[in-house]
C-alpha cells in the first residue's frame, strides 16, 4: 500500500530537484552573459595575469585582494592536469568569425582574446568559477530569506529580481570575482546568525573574507549587533555577554592582522586615483555632476525603488532586519560614496541581497496575511 506512495514522493522529489537545478543554472548564467555583453569581462584575463605577476592596473586595492586569484590558479592547475590532458582545447579549437557579419569592436577583441595562447583555458575557468559563485549566492540568499518568509515561491521570486539586479550591475567591471565572493561571505554570516549556528565558524569565514576584500570589515560587526537585545532598549540588557565581545574582538584582530600582512607582503602603495581622489571630490562627483546622473540610473537598475519602500514602511519590519539595515546600509553607502564612483553598482549588492530583499519579501507576505485575516 505504501510502496506506490513512497515511489511517487521520490519521483516528485527528483523532479523538484531537477527543476531547481535547471532554474538556478539559468539564473546563474544570465549575469555572466550581461558581464560579457554590457560589462568588460574580456579584460578579466589581462587583469588576472597582471595581478598574479604583481603589477595590477589598480595596485591598491586589487593587488591585496588575493583569495579569488589564488582560487582561480588552483582551478587552472586542476584543469591543466585533468580536462586538458584528455582534450587540449587550445590545440583542437581555433575560433574565427566571418568578416561579412560585421562584428563589433568588442566581438573582435573577444575573438582575438580566445585565440591568445592560454586565454581560452582561463576563460573556461573564469566562467565556471563565476557560475559557481552565482549559484552559491542564490542558494544562500534563498536559505536566509526563508527564515523571514514562509512562501517558497515568494523567495524564488526574490531570486528572479536579484538575477536581474546582478545583470544590471556590470558597469565598468570585469567578472569581479571578489565582489561576488564578498556576497557569499556576508550571506554565510547571515545564515549562521539567523539559524543560530556555531559562531566559531566565523573564525573560518573572516580570515578568508579578509584575504578576499576589505569590505568584509563589517562581518564581525554584523555578528555583534545581531546578538544585541533591542526589545526594551535598557542599556544593561542591550549589550551581549562577554563571550560575544571576545569573539568579535578576536575576529577583528584576525581581520586587521591579515589586512596589514597582505600590504606588507606586496608593499604598500597609496590608493590609486580613478576619476577624482577619494573624499569630498568623490562625493561631489557621485552626487552633483554629470557622472552622478549615470550613477542614479545605474542604481535604479539595481535597486529600483526598494529603498524608498523600506524607508516608508521601516517601523513595521522585524527587529533583526531593522538592526541589519541600520548597522550596515548607511555605513556601506557612506564609504562607497566617499571612495569610489558609484555607478559601479555591483558594489551595493551585499545590502540589496542580504537586507533589502528579505525586507521586501517579508513586507509582501505580511500584507497578504493581513488581507486574508481582514
Amino acid at each position: 500500500m505504501f510502496t506506490p506512495i513512497t515511489q511517487l514522493l521520490q519521483r516528485n522529489t527528483k523532479r523538484k530537484g531537477l527543476f531547481l537545478i535547471i532554474c538556478f543554472s539559468l539564473l546563474s548564467l544570465y549575469p555572466i552573459y550581461k558581464n560579457f555583453y554590457n560589462g568588460r569581462a574580456v579584460t578579466t584575463y589581462e587583469r588576472h595575469i597582471a595581478l598574479i605577476e604583481g603589477r595590477s592596473e589598480y595596485y591598491n586595492p586589487w593587488q591585496y585582494r588575493m583569495l579569488s586569484p589564488m582560487i582561480i590558479e588552483g582551478l587552472m592547475w586542476t584543469y591543466n592536469h585533468t580536462v586538458d590532458k584528455i582534450y587540449p582545447i587550445e590545440e583542437k579549437l581555433h575560433i574565427q568569425i566571418n568578416e561579412t557579419s560585421e562584428p563589433t569592436p568588442e566581438t573582435k577583441e573577444f575573438i582575438q582574446l580566445l585565440n591568445t595562447k592560454g586565454a581560452l583555458k582561463y576563460m573556461i575557468v573564469f566562467i565556471f568559477f563565476r557560475f559557481v559563485l552565482n549559484l552559491l549566492v542564490f542558494a544562500l540568499a534563498y536559505c536566509v530569506w526563508k527564515y523571514f518568509v514562509q512562501s517558497n515561491w515568494l523567495a524564488f521570486f526574490g531570486l528572479l529580481f536579484v538575477t536581474l539586479a546582478m545583470g544590471n550591475a556590470v558597469a565598468a567591471s570585469d567578472l569581479t570575482f571578489n565582489t561576488y565572493l564578498d556576497n557569499v561571505f556576508y550571506l554565510l554570516t547571515a545564515y549562521l546568525i539567523v539559524y543560530k549556528k556555531n559562531p566559531y565558524w566565523l573564525f573560518v569565514i573572516v580570515p578568508l573574507a579578509a584575504f578576499n576584500r576589505e569590505t568584509s570589515l563589517l562581518i564581525p560587526f554584523l555578528f555583534f549587533v545581531s546578538q544585541m537585545d533591542f526589545s526594551d532598549f535598557q542599556l544593561k540588557k542591550m549589550f551581549p555577554p562577554l563571550k560575544i565581545w571576545m569573539i568579535t574582538g578576536a575576529l577583528y584582530i584576525i581581520f586587521f592582522s591579515i589586512f596589514i600582512a597582505v600590504r606588507v607582503h606586496y608593499g604598500y602603495r597609496p590608493p590609486q586615483i580613478w576619476k577624482v581622489p577619494a573624499g569630498i571630490q568623490m562625493i561631489k562627483l557621485n552626487l552633483f555632476s554629470a557622472v552622478a546622473m549615470k550613477s542614479y540610473f545605474e542604481m535604479l537598475g539595481v535597486f529600483t525603488v526598494i529603498p524608498l519602500i523600506i524607508l516608508y514602511k521601516f517601523r513595521s519590519f522585524p527587529t533583526l532586519l531593522k538592526v541589519w539595515f541600520l548597522a550596515i546600509v548607511p555605513a556601506w553607502f557612506a564609504v562607497h560614496l566617499y571612495s569610489v564612483v558609484t555607478y559601479q553598482t555591483r558594489l551595493f549588492l551585499v545590502p540589496v541581497i542580504m537586507i533589502m530583499m528579505p525586507m521586501l519579501l517579508w513586507l509582501i507576505e505580511n500584507e497578504i496575511k493581513k488581507l486574508r485575516t481582514a
